[in-house]
C-alpha cells in the first residue's frame, strides 16, 4: 500500500495560496536573478509539506521554502485533528514526511498523498502512464 492517496472533504485551501505564501514572487525573483526569460506561469497542483517546522512548497521544478503563512502554519494540527493522527506532513530531521497536502487551485480542494508520490504528481509537466513491469 505504498501509493496511498487520501481525500480531504473537510479542508479547502484559498486559490491564491502560491501567492499569499510568496511562492510565486520567490520563483520570480530567482528567474529575474538568472536572466532567465519568460514569466513563471504557476500550474494547477501544488504540494505542501513541513522540514524542521518551516513550510516548504513544490511544483514543477521548484522546491520553494515559503513564508509563514498562517493558513500553511495551521495545516499540521488541522490535519492531525481531521485524521485522528494518521496522517503527516511533517518532516522529522533530515528524512522526507509520509505525505505531502496537494492542493489544486482551481477549486481549493486538498488530499494528501504518499510523498514520493505526491512529489513525482506536482513536478510532472505532463501526465503519462507509468508501468511499473516495464
Amino acid at each position: 500500500m505504498d501509493n496511498v492517496l487520501v481525500p480531504l472533504p473537510g479542508i479547502s485551501l484559498p486559490r491564491d495560496l502560491p501567492w499569499r505564501a510568496r511562492f510565486v514572487e520567490l520563483v520570480e525573483e530567482h528567474l529575474r536573478r538568472l536572466s532567465a526569460g519568460g514569466p513563471f506561469v504557476p500550474p494547477r497542483f501544488f504540494g505542501y509539506y513541513f522540514r524542521s517546522g518551516e513550510p516548504v512548497g513544490v511544483t514543477g521544478n521548484w522546491t520553494v521554502l515559503l513564508e509563514r503563512h498562517a493558513p500553511l502554519m495551521q495545516l499540521p494540527q488541522t490535519l492531525d485533528a481531521l485524521t485522528c493522527g494518521q496522517f503527516n506532513i511533517v518532516a522529522h530531521g533530515d528524512g522526507d514526511p509520509d505525505f505531502m497536502l496537494i492542493h489544486d487551485r482551481h477549486d481549493g480542494a486538498c488530499w494528501l498523498w504518499r510523498y514520493a508520490y505526491g512529489l513525482r504528481f506536482v513536478m510532472a509537466s505532463e501526465p503519462v502512464l507509468h508501468d511499473d513491469a516495464a
